[in-house]
């Protein structure tokens, strides 16, 4: 079991910040005879004061008492619990794995999200510098992405996007791909109403989607139903999410840090 020492820890940190018992008295509205018994453990700070402590010395208040930060193993635990206490892979567990991540891009960001309290990812937000990409959107989506990983981007690269890109550059054949992302599987009158072309559009844009592969044609009792193919659907999901938070930081989204360059690998 950890050992509490409030008073040996707040000495500690008044002698790192290099202020008086005088000077963080005066800082919580306190009296410097109510410091001095504090860290002789004449008495100890109510629990009201604590939090106060804390937040001058930009610590937690289990630091105050233990005088030591979680572990990573006890972070990834506590996050691993929180995320857990949901049924696996339900829409809360999402939810709640996103809560977190708005709170690593916050970190990322420093500053460039009003409250780590509440909602921060209420608005797309978009970083970029030369140590990588972060990307958050308020609807539901998150990325970061190293420097690193941009090295590995290459000819194989190229050669998988030459694969599907192509029809994608046909706005109703967007539309049609979109339609069915929102579905599980879509039939040919809800996809029409979805993206609202007639007959003919859709008909098109459904051939050369299948032409290329992207979307599936299945066969139930009474029509027909289609699905993005499963080889391509993550990578359609992601590319429309960061196509939209990218959309969106250019109206209005001014917490962009500067734009590097990225070292395609070729």
């Amino acid at each position: 079991m950890k050992e509490i020492n409030i008073a040996k820890n707040i000495v500690e940190l008044r002698k790192q910040r290099g202020v008086t018992q005088e000077q963080l008295a005066s800082a919580l509205h306190v009296s410097a005879q109510a410091v001095s018994k504090w860290e002789t453990n004449a008495c100890q700070p109510d629990t009201q004061m604590l939090p106060l402590i804390a937040e001058y010395f930009g610590v937690s208040v289990d630091y105050l008492f233990y005088g030591c930060m979680n572990t990573c193993a006890e972070i990834y635990q506590e996050i691993y619990t929180k995320v857990a206490t949901h049924v696996q892979m339900s829409r809360e567990s999402y939810e709640e794995a996103f809560n977190l991540f708005a709170r690593a891009h916050h970190g990322i960001s420093r500053g460039n999200l009003t409250d780590a309290e509440r909602n921060i990812h209420e608005g797309p937000t978009h970083i970029s510098n030369q140590n990588g990409v972060s990307l958050l959107c308020g609807e539901g989506y998150g990325a970061i992405l190293t420097r690193s990983f941009f090295e590995t981007v290459g000819r194989d690269t190229a050669d998988f996007a030459t694969t599907f890109l192509p029809p994608l550059a046909q706005k109703a054949n967007l539309l049609v791909c979109m339609a069915i992302l929102s579905k599980s599987e879509i039939g040919h009158e809800e996809l029409q109403e979805k993206t609202g072309l007639d007959d003919d559009g859709l008909r098109l844009a459904l051939g050369a989607l299948m032409e290329s592969s992207l979307v599936l044609r299945n066969k139930s009792p009474q029509s027909y139903r289609y699905t993005i193919n499963p080889m391509y659907h993550t990578c359609l999901c992601v590319l429309f999410a960061t196509i939209e938070v990218q959309r969106s930081s250019l109206y209005g989204i001014s917490c962009c840090m500067g734009y590097g360059d990225y070292p395609i690998a070729l």
